[in-house]
């Protein structure tokens, strides 16, 4: 019996700044991945998760039209893994389990990541925000994941 070809894990990028986005996307797809993007807005990344949702995500914490906090918030009620980009900006406290990257870091960094945590894919959480996310109001991210693990 043939054996199957092995699928490529797919890397969801979300990257406001164009080239730190195609170094991520020639980084990864030389490791092996697929991209799905880089999307430079939260709306754009967070609107393909239901039709092609990723095995991880790298996601700037600073994107244009706002934060990445609601992106990783969305990520982890699907139970995809994901890391951040801070630069400068100020991570929540909520997220001190995920691994941040500064502005500057190596390939070798964001490869290690992506190979530890990425072949396990979490499961689906209930998320006791998801009502205030829909209603577009304000959301506390230092409360959310940790209400979403449970």
């Amino acid at each position: 019996m043939p054996m199957e070809p092995r699928r490529r894990p797919v890397v969801l990028v979300a990257e406001p700044q164009a080239l730190p986005g195609m170094w991520l996307e020639d980084v990864l797809t030389d490791a092996g991945c697929a991209v799905s993007g880089p999307y430079g807005t939260c709306a754009e990344a967070a609107g393909s998760l239901d039709t092609a949702p990723p095995d991880f995500a790298v996601i700037s914490a600073d994107l244009n039209r706002g934060p990445g906090f609601p992106l990783a918030c969305a990520l982890r009620r699907k139970g995809i893994p994901f890391a951040l980009i801070a630069g400068n900006a100020c991570v929540p406290r909520a997220f001190s389990d995920v691994p941040t990257f500064d502005r500057l870091f190596d390939a070798r960094d964001v490869i290690a990541v992506l190979a530890a945590r990425c072949p396990v894919r979490g499961v689906r959480r209930d998320c006791p925000m998801a009502g205030r996310i829909a209603a577009d109001k304000a959301v506390a991210l230092d409360q959310c994941p940790s209400a979403c693990r449970a």
